[in-house]
């Protein structure tokens, strides 16, 4: 429990006196009683008299002094007494004479007259002086009966006196009502006393009361003879809306006047206070939840029946001061409520106590508030209030205010909310205690950068839990986990030590900046620095006095796209931290060097002038550019963290760049020494006459016109009844009378234009968010008035619309051009050749489709509707898929264009529409075994079952009609959309493959690796094949597979279909038993010719050739290429002339390679049928033979690359000739501009003679003649 002192200063200066009921004084009710002017004793009450129980007084009016109530103005209730100076504004209004014509109401019975009897000619009133209202009779004049003598002689009405009730005088006076009226005013003129009494008003009634120049003011002192006194506007504190405010209107006079007078005023004061807003200012806070009631209870039943709105803030927290209580409404029923509610806070004071407790700060969340409990909900559990003390500092003392007997509930209550939670901490400045800054200032600054980052509210999102961060002016670096879920606020806290991981001091880095430049810094070098240099700026909150500007380092790209780091950065990316922040620094101080040294001025101006000195510097700096920083003005009592100290009293400081503020000073003084001028001329008025037709233009709306003049000409401007005045010193006063007329003289000029134009070409004339209307007004200067409809609301978008009463008064086909002549004529015309071309294009039509193919028709990102579009040029206006259908789920779509445009986009949209229509959704239950099977190597499968029941055969298409479900799902529903015929077909042959695979069966064949490609094929061509003929599935082994397995063939379809392919297969397999020949490995290559002789007994003989699974040898180094160049000799030139030498080739011929030692062999094993495997071995034996006879292979490199055309010949036909003669093997090659030579390989005596014939074809340019046969 906190000690009392404590308790002491966290209670509101309101609430003093909360902890016990202090007696209070009575004061005697005798002393120097005032004369209350609101008193029924004196001035009967308006209304049917009411009974009272103490001795009635004299009635000043009225002709029974028995009907006398003691329910005054604000007479009291339930025996409270009256105040003297309450305002009457709850009174109804009333008064003797009317305040407009001075002519007495004859509705004595309602105006506490008594009963009065009227009969032709003869008047009957009275009125009441109590002795106390009377002059002495040392100074009257006249004793009283010859002054009513004087009276009667002189208004030609007779006026007796008697006696009354409680020693008062009744003078009653009867004759002509005028007459009789007039002679009791002077019988209280000259009998009665002058009286002083106060009328207390709303202080925003004041200009009222005193009307126009004083008018209304001085016309009722005249009528009624009374003086009245009105505080000055400086007296009275500004009071808004707030009708709390009052002021105490003096009026003096004799009794009569003064009564006439105040009612009067009450009666403009009851004109315009039917409804008030009241303030209560002076309820304590504390208080707030109790009147408030357990969920607005109390609220509700003060409202109930009365007219009347009561507001009272929620208030649980020491923030700050709260707002007051707010009732509006109904005069009287606001009066009654608020009479109420301070009843009721006098009983709060004795009833209600407080106590405090403390609580960790991290935990008072969890109390009340929107992680807690709600304070409506702990006031009916309780009945007692919680208040928290600010989040801002380190008080950990709750407060709870209720009664006594309730406390202990309450204080249980917080214990059982604060130990819900489980709580974890981080130091995060142990966590980086080796930062070179210290831990401790780290810490402060990574708590600056999430907090404004908004991390830690994602954090909090994702688990649920609440994290507590140090305040700014909190030393502690720790931070609090809280969660109700003991699991959450670990794995919060575990994301929580990742971030600060992934935040080491190398991200970041501080750079002291004047407060002066952190604007300017926010707004336009913060953008460029995280642009240029990935480097985010955290600038200090405006309650932070700190300087320092954090930088962070988060890399490029778009700051919305950026993640936080959770992980340590490595060593590079450390190094890339260093230089992108040094880099930042260097660039935001190179901006704050680039505007010099900054100085501070103070000025004195009366703070009358402040608020213009403000808006003059303002419009002074209007036109600096965008690099340069504008002074800051701070006016007196302003604080600012740019400021080194605040100033007091008249003076008002300018601080900035040392020339700049030079510079706006001397015009400062120069504008405060004009303003000092001014306001001696202040006086000046002129007046002129305005047209009282322009008067709502030169008000604007809601007075915006006329209140931009007054600021910008600083005067004061009255309108009223086609005159204009104008308050103010004489060159301003001049300068906007000038403006206004001239601004009259441009309303003469003005032209107004009625165009008939259809309502259903408005909208496109009006323009999307009234982009056409906005442009015709903005390039000719008018206004263009559309009418305003049910279903057109685009012309509340235009900048400039017609007032109300135009708007009303014009027809729904009408459109109104207004402004000056020129260009209303302009603006017509455009309007009429755009509404022209509108027409042109205004043909439509509608098609109507399903709701749920609107999605289809607009497409991804709305592209298949741009394309529709873009094809036919039409404007075509789609529902949103949320907007209702009708009852047979079906949605228009609207078509605008040319007749051609709208023929073709309809065409287009009834052929897809009919398409979707006749579309069907089926889905299919297939076992996810099938699906592969279904879909076939590359999707052929299923190409072939959508193309075979009339289906699509584009991939996108095919992909849409039939849909699988996703490989990683357990999924087995195929869905299949489309013509309804297809989709039949479809499901029918997937049904049939279906049941045909169910009943399959798998068998496997034994065969023999080496023979797999038999099976195989070139690129599975024989695979495929088999596949296809015997309607089974083959599953052929990998090289890769070992063991058993490796020879496993399975084939899998239905029984026969399995048995017939084994059959077959074990007859290809059967048939290919071939015969091998050993080969010597060296003249392995020289006989394959790279693969030429296995193709042509591949190709001639339906044999091929295979080495039993043994690797052949590796091929020789191709010695062509590496002949380019004989002997190291240059290459012939094709500019060498071949007349001059027959040796312009190059020739070598080279001995072939023997076997030197190596006897190895490689087998050939040759398959094919029997007889052409003999054939293909006779062939091969002769291949060896010739192989191993000497042989030669021969280079040779013409001049000309462009002649080795002429040895291959059409179509190979020279070479073959040449090939046959020699029996060589030539090889010609292909790329002939690398210097690369013709190969020759046979006997040595075939290369030569090879050679010579080539030369020999080579002179004779390709012509010899003959082929070489």
């Amino acid at each position: 429990m906190a000690p009392p002192s404590s308790t002491e200063n966290m209670v509101s200066e309101k609430a003093a006196g909360k902890q016990k009921a202090q007696d209070v004084p009575v004061k005697n009710a005798k002393e120097n009683v005032p004369l209350n002017t609101q008193s029924e004793e004196s001035f009967p009450s308006l209304g049917a008299p009411k009974a009272r129980t103490p001795t009635p007084a004299a009635s000043m009016w009225g002709r029974k002094p028995a009907s006398i109530s003691t329910n005054g103005v604000n007479g009291s209730t339930n025996g409270t007494p009256a105040s003297n100076n309450t305002s009457r504004a709850s009174t109804p209004a009333s008064g003797m004479f009317s305040p407009q014509s001075g002519v007495p109401s004859l509705g004595a019975s309602q105006r506490g007259f008594g009963q009065t009897v009227s009969l032709p000619g003869r008047h009957v009133e009275h009125i009441s002086l109590t002795p106390a209202q009377m002059k002495p009779k040392a100074q009257l004049k006249r004793p009283i009966p010859d002054t009513l003598k004087d009276i009667t002689r002189q208004y030609k009405a007779k006026v007796d006196m008697k006696p009354g009730l409680g020693g008062a005088y009744i003078f009653e006076g009867s004759g002509n009502v005028e007459a009789v009226r007039q002679a009791l005013k002077e019988v209280a003129n000259q009998i009665g006393s002058k009286q002083t009494t106060k009328v207390t008003i709303p202080s925003s009634l004041r200009a009222h009361v005193i009307g126009r120049q004083g008018a209304t003011i001085q016309n009722i002192s005249k009528r009624t003879g009374a003086r009245i006194q009105v505080p000055k506007q400086e007296e009275t504190p500004s009071a808004d809306d707030d009708d709390s405010a009052t002021i105490d209107v003096v009026v003096e006079g004799d009794a009569v006047a003064a009564e006439m007078a105040r009612r009067e005023i009450e009666q403009i004061v009851n004109e315009r206070t039917s409804t008030v807003n009241l303030r209560l200012k002076d309820i304590p806070a504390e208080y707030y939840p109790f009147l408030a009631g357990a969920h607005n209870a109390r609220i509700n039943a003060l409202e109930q029946g009365r007219d009347v709105r009561v507001q009272i803030p929620h208030y649980h927290t020491w923030n700050e001061q709260a707002p007051p209580e707010h009732i509006s409404g109904d005069r009287n029923a606001a009066q009654e409520v608020r009479a109420q509610l301070e009843r009721e806070v006098e009983n709060l004071r004795r009833q209600l106590i407080m106590e405090q407790m403390a609580v960790e700060r991290g935990r008072h969340q969890f109390i009340v508030g929107e992680r807690g409990s709600s304070l409506h909900d702990f006031l009916q559990e309780t009945g007692c209030s919680v208040i928290l003390p600010p989040s801002s500092g380190d008080n950990e003392f709750i407060t709870i205010v209720g009664p006594p007997r309730n406390i202990k509930k309450a204080q249980e209550k917080i214990e059982d909310l604060a130990a819900s939670m489980s709580m974890a901490t981080i130091d995060v400045a142990r966590q980086h205690g080796n930062a070179a800054t210290g831990g401790q200032s780290h810490a402060r600054a990574l708590t600056r950068y999430l907090r404004q980052r908004q991390a830690i509210e994602e954090l909090e999102r994702l688990h649920n839990s609440s994290i507590v961060l140090p305040g700014y002016s909190d030393p502690s670096t720790n931070w609090e986990v809280y969660s109700r879920d003991g699991k959450a606020t670990m794995r919060a806290r575990a994301d929580l030590m990742n971030l600060i991981s992934g935040h080491p001091p190398t991200r970041m880095s501080n750079v002291e900046v004047d407060p002066f430049f952190h604007q300017h810094l926010q707004q336009r070098g913060a953008p460029q620095v995280r642009e240029d240099y990935g480097v985010h700026v955290v600038f200090p909150e405006e309650s932070d006095e700190s300087q320092d500007l954090i930088l962070v380092f988060e890399g490029l790209g778009e700051p919305t796209d950026y993640e936080l780091p959770k992980k340590q950065p490595t060593a590079a990316e450390v190094r890339n931290f260093q230089r992108s922040l040094q880099d930042a620094q260097n660039h935001i101080l190179n901006i704050i060097n680039g505007h010099g040294e900054l100085s501070s001025r103070e000025l004195e101006a009366p703070p009358k002038f402040h608020e213009k000195i403000r808006r003059y510097a303002e419009r002074e700096q209007a036109g600096l550019p965008n690099d340069a920083i504008p002074v800051q003005v701070q006016l007196s009592g302003e604080s600012s963290r740019a400021a080194p100290r605040r100033p007091s009293g008249n003076n008002f400081a300018i601080r900035g760049p040392s020339g700049a503020v030079d510079s706006l000073a001397e015009k400062l003084r120069a504008f405060i020494e004009q303003e000092h001028k001014d306001e001696l001329e202040r006086g000046y008025t002129t007046s002129f006459d305005y047209p009282q037709k322009y008067a709502n233009h030169l008000i604007g709306k809601r007075g915006e016109n006329i209140k931009k003049l007054r600021d910008e000409f600083d005067v004061d401007i009255q309108v009223n009844d086609g005159k204009v005045e104008i308050k103010g010193p004489k060159a301003k006063a001049d300068a906007c009378k000038s403006h206004i007329l001239a601004f009259a003289r441009k309303l003469d000029d003005e032209a107004t234009y009625v165009l008939k134009i259809k309502p259903q070409y408005h909208r496109d004339l009006i323009g999307a968010k009234g982009s056409q209307v906005n442009r015709l007004q903005e390039r000719y200067d008018v206004r263009v008035n559309f009418p305003r409809s049910a279903n057109n609301n685009d012309d509340a978008d235009t900048e400039a619309g017609a007032s109300v009463k135009n708007h009303r008064s014009q027809a729904p086909d009408e459109v109104i051009i207004k402004g000056p002549k020129r260009g209303a004529d302009q603006a017509r015309e455009e309007l009429l050749s755009l509404l022209q071309y509108v027409i042109d294009n205004s043909h439509s039509a509608t098609v109507s489709v399903a709701q749920n193919q609107i999605p289809q028709l607009i497409g991804q990102g709305g592209r298949e509707m741009e394309n529709l579009r873009l094809i036919t040029g039409a404007q075509i206006d789609v529902p949103s898929a949320r907007d209702a259908a009708d009852d047979s789920g079906r949605a228009e779509i609207k078509i605008k264009g040319t007749k051609k445009q709208v023929e073709d986009a309809k065409k287009l949209l009834q052929e897809r529409a009919q398409v979707f229509d006749s579309t069907v959704t089926r889905t299919l239950n297939v076992d996810k075994k099938h699906h592969k099977a279904l879909i076939g190597a590359g999707g052929i499968n299923i190409r072939d079952i959508v193309v075979n029941a009339g289906g699509p055969d584009d991939r996108r298409e095919l992909a849409r009609m039939v849909r699988f479900p996703r490989q990683d799902t357990d999924e087995n529903v195929i869905r299949v959309e489309g013509n309804k015929d297809v989709v039949e077909k479809i499901i029918a042959s997937i049904e049939a493959l279906v049941r045909n695979r169910e009943s399959q069966t798998t068998e496997t064949l034994e065969v023999a690796p080496e023979k797999h490609r038999l099976l195989i094929g070139r690129g599975g061509e024989t695979r495929r094949n088999l596949e296809a003929q015997l309607h089974v599935n083959l599953d052929i082994p990998k090289q890769n597979t070992t063991g058993a397995a490796r020879s496993q063939v399975k084939i899998t379809g239905n029984p026969s279909d399995v048995e017939k392919a084994k059959e077959h297969i074990l007859s290809l397999v059967k048939e290919q038993e071939g015969i091998t020949i050993d080969v010597p490995r060296y003249l392995h290559h020289t006989i394959s010719d790279n693969g030429q002789f296995f193709r042509r007994l591949r190709n001639d003989h339906k044999v091929t050739v295979d080495h039993n699974g043994q690797q052949p040898p590796p091929k020789p180094a191709a010695a062509s290429s590496q002949r380019n160049r004989v002997n190291g000799g240059a290459l012939p030139l094709i500019t060498d002339d071949t007349s001059a030498s027959d040796d312009n080739y190059s020739w070598e011929i080279v001995d072939a390679a023997t076997a030197d030692g190596d006897d190895s062999t490689i087998p050939w094993v040759l398959r094919g049928s029997s007889e052409n495997v003999a054939k293909v071995r006779s062939i091969l034996e002769q291949a060896l033979e010739n192989a191993k006879k000497p042989s030669s292979t021969g280079y040779l490199i013409l001049p000309d690359p462009k002649t080795y055309r002429l040895v291959v010949g059409p179509g190979g036909s020279q070479v073959n000739s040449i090939r046959k003669k020699t029996g060589c093997k030539i090889t010609v090659p292909r790329d002939q501009a690398k210097g690369e030579a013709i190969e020759i390989q046979g006997v040595r005596e075939g290369v030569e003679e090879a050679k010579d014939i080539i030369l020999n074809l080579i002179k004779n340019g390709g012509n010899s003649g003959r082929r070489y046969s």
